[in-house]
C-alpha cells in the first residue's frame, strides 16, 4: 500500500511537471509564430517600407536591409514552430484531459516518439535560427535585436524542455509498466484484504 501511494506521489509530480512544461512549449511556439508573421516587426515582411522603397525583407541571414535575408529560412521558422504547436497541442490534450490522461500513460512509447522527435526538431531549429541571425547592422537598423534573441532563446527552451519530457516519458512508463493493473489509484482504491 505504501508503494502505491509513492507511485501515485510520483505520477501526480510527472503529470504536474509534463503539463507545466507542454503548456509552455505551446506558448512559445505560438510566440515564435507571433514575433515571425508579425509584419510590424519587420523579421518577415514583404512589403517593408525602408529608405524610400518597399523590400520583400525576411531578416535570416540578412546582412542589409535592402538585399533582405534568405525568405525560406523565415518560413522554416514558420513551420518550426507551427508543426511543433499541433504536436504538443495533442500531447497537452491528452495530459490535461482526465479520460485521455490512461491512454497516454498507456501508450507512454508513442509519447517518448514524438518527444524524442521534438527534441530533434527543436535542436536542428535553434541551430538554424542562430546560425541565420542578420548581421548587428540589419538588427540595429530596424530595431529587431530583441525578436531575434526572443526567437532564438525560446527555440533553445523548447529544445530543452522536449529533452526533458523525454525522460519524464520514460520515467512515467516505467511507473506504469511496474503497476500490475491500471493507475495506483485503482490499486489502492481496490485493495482486497480479505
Amino acid at each position: 500500500m505504501v508503494e502505491t501511494k509513492l507511485q501515485d506521489g510520483v505520477s501526480a509530480s510527472l503529470w504536474t511537471v509534463r503539463l507545466f512544461l507542454y503548456t509552455v512549449i505551446l506558448a512559445f511556439s505560438a510566440t515564435i509564430i507571433g514575433l515571425d508573421g508579425r509584419k510590424a516587426d519587420n523579421i518577415w515582411n514583404d512589403s517593408l517600407f525602408y529608405d524610400g522603397k518597399y523590400i520583400n525583407f525576411c531578416a535570416y541571414s540578412a546582412s542589409s536591409v535592402v538585399e533582405g535575408g534568405d525568405h525560406g529560412a523565415c518560413k522554416y521558422v514558420m513551420a518550426l514552430a507551427s508543426i511543433s504547436l499541433i504536436l504538443v497541442f495533442f500531447l497537452w490534450l491528452f495530459t490535461f484531459v482526465d479520460a485521455l490522461y490512461p491512454i497516454l500513460t498507456k501508450f507512454w512509447f508513442i509519447e517518448l516518439g514524438i518527444n524524442v522527435f521534438q527534441t530533434m526538431w527543436w535542436l536542428v531549429g535553434a541551430i538554424v535560427v542562430s546560425a541565420k541571425r542578420p548581421t548587428s547592422s540589419v538588427l540595429d537598423a530596424l530595431n529587431i535585436t530583441k525578436d531575434i534573441n526572443a526567437i532564438e532563446g525560446l527555440s533553445w527552451i523548447n529544445f530543452a524542455f522536449s529533452l526533458f519530457l523525454c525522460g519524464i516519458a520514460i520515467a512515467d512508463g516505467l511507473l506504469v509498466g511496474s503497476r500490475s493493473a491500471g493507475s495506483g489509484k485503482q490499486n489502492s482504491g481496490n485493495s482486497n484484504n480479505a
